[in-house]
């Protein structure tokens, strides 16, 4: 899963897949140790998702329903947060994605917009270029409206009454992208509408990889792309340091809680899984 789609899939999406082994082949995992009363669980989703690959198995909804707390990396409960994000999405410089495209790639992107969204490149030029990449990826999917991991655990907790909180707010996670040059965003953008094919094979393939639970691998992929490499560390390992004190004063407090994010952020040495290891947690994956 090579190419410049796979690095612009990464950064929005914050889950890709890679590799054909993995020492972590699981997407449910068993948290305890430090004195914990009782055990919580660890889960890595994806963001985009067809509805008929979409599945949640009874491990996994036996331990969301044994938990007393969903913790995601938003709130996704919070009235607030779409509106949150309405307000970011155009670029606050007032720049064009049109600026960094050749007359032939905006046509091209004009064309599939027109095609999938409905109306063309003006209405999106001057957004941020991810929101856009995350549109595109939407579309390519082939299946309508994505399923969404996120949406669902949301629902169940909002129906069980359980609390959900988030680990970042909407304007950190748009302060991530703000690290990432635009000029550099917009290449990727072109870069995915330049090989329409291949982007969708590429897709496919990540989703294919993530239904193999093959956690490493999704982790493994991101560092194995030159070109990207260098943003590896903001869009994944600082994350996931940062999230690290907040999870511990959680699974030390009383009650059990359903941790969800990006499977991306799960493997790798600066993962989620080795980084609670290291903090005297067994994680322990939970087959199907």
């Amino acid at each position: 899963m090579l190419g410049k789609f796979s690095g612009l899939a990464f950064a929005t999406s914050m889950a890709l897949g890679l590799s054909v082994s993995s020492a972590n082949a699981a997407l449910l995992y068993k948290i305890t140790g430090k004195d914990m009363a009782e055990p919580s669980y660890l889960y890595g989703t994806i963001h985009l998702i067809c509805q008929a690959d979409f599945n949640i198995a009874d491990e996994t909804k036996a331990a969301f329903d044994d938990a007393d707390k969903l913790i995601m990396e938003l709130d996704m409960d919070d009235p607030g947060m779409m509106q949150s994000m309405q307000a970011k999405v155009m670029h606050p410089d007032g720049k064009k994605i049109s600026s960094g495209l050749t007359e032939a790639q905006a046509e091209k992107l004009d064309a599939f917009l027109k095609a999938n969204m409905g109306v063309g490149l003006p209405m999106f030029d001057g957004m941020r270029p991810f929101v856009v990449s995350g549109m595109l990826m939407s579309a390519q999917l082939g299946c309508g409206q994505p399923a969404s991991f996120e949406g669902f655990f949301t629902q169940q907790a909002m129906a069980q009454e359980k609390p959900v909180e988030g680990l970042e707010t909407v304007e950190f996670q748009f302060g991530v992208f703000e690290q990432i040059p635009h000029e550099e965003q917009v290449q990727w953008l072109a870069d995915a509408i330049e090989d329409e094919a291949g982007a969708k094979a590429e897709l496919q393939r990540m989703i294919d990889l993530y239904k193999a639970e093959d956690i490493d691998g999704m982790y493994g992929m991101f560092t194995e792309m030159e070109e990207y490499a260098e943003y590896k560390e903001v869009l994944l390992d600082q994350r996931n340091f940062t999230w690290q004190d907040t999870l511990d004063e959680e699974l030390q407090a009383e009650g059990s809680e359903f941790i969800a994010v990006g499977a991306g952020h799960l493997g790798g040495k600066a993962g989620m899984i080795n980084l609670l290891r290291e903090r005297g947690y067994t994680v322990e994956p939970v087959s199907n």
